[in-house]
């Protein structure tokens, strides 16, 4: 695999993993959960979901479908039904399009080649490779931040911080990786 094609499956993978790690085990509350606001998690991964569907047809279907012809889960797209079997199926949803997405850099591909957009856009596929991975980024850490603050949660162990006079410590995250030995020690200095 060429260089570039491993520089796309790399962003698109790092960015994937994120945004998994983020909503893997949601609760049908958390997933309801829009923090104070307007924009509920699942409201997220539903429309980051949905622009990965719409930007993956422009880029690749004989007849583009944009965000007002794809495939909805259910076919909601202005609304949502606040159950676990929804929320899963929007989940699923996601993978699908980020296997689509992985699928789609694969050696031949031409990451050079450019390649029409929504809006009347185009640009190389490999930025719109970037563009992808960035969106999954910047909406995981949205709903991290929910998160984050419905479960009182600050940083991973060992990577406490003082922010805004708010100590963080004790409030540490074990992430599935972390050995028992690594929490132990974080948990009992």
């Amino acid at each position: 695999m060429g260089a570039e094609h491993r520089v796309a499956r790399a962003s698109l993978g790092e960015a994937h993993q994120v945004f998994v790690d983020n909503i893997s085990g949601l609760s049908l509350e958390e997933a309801l959960d829009a923090g104070g606001g307007y924009r509920s998690i699942l409201g997220l991964v539903k429309h980051t979901t949905g622009w990965n569907v719409a930007y993956l047809s422009f880029a690749f279907d004989e007849e583009a479908r944009g965000w007002d012809r794809i495939d909805w889960p259910r076919g909601l797209r202005e609304r949502i039904e606040p159950t676990e079997d929804y929320v899963a199926e929007v989940l699923a949803w996601f993978e699908r399009s980020a296997q689509g997405w992985f699928a789609a850099v694969k050696e031949p591909a031409d990451l050079d080649g450019v390649r029409p957009m929504p809006l009347d856009r185009s640009a190389p596929l490999c930025e719109i490779v970037a563009m992808m991975a960035g969106h999954w980024l910047y909406h995981a850490g949205e709903i991290n931040m929910i998160l984050a603050i419905r479960r009182g949660e600050a940083w991973e162990y060992g990577e406490e911080v003082e922010e805004n006079h708010i100590a963080t410590a004790g409030h540490g995250v074990r992430r599935p990786w972390m050995s028992d030995e690594l929490v132990a020690r974080h948990e009992h200095p």
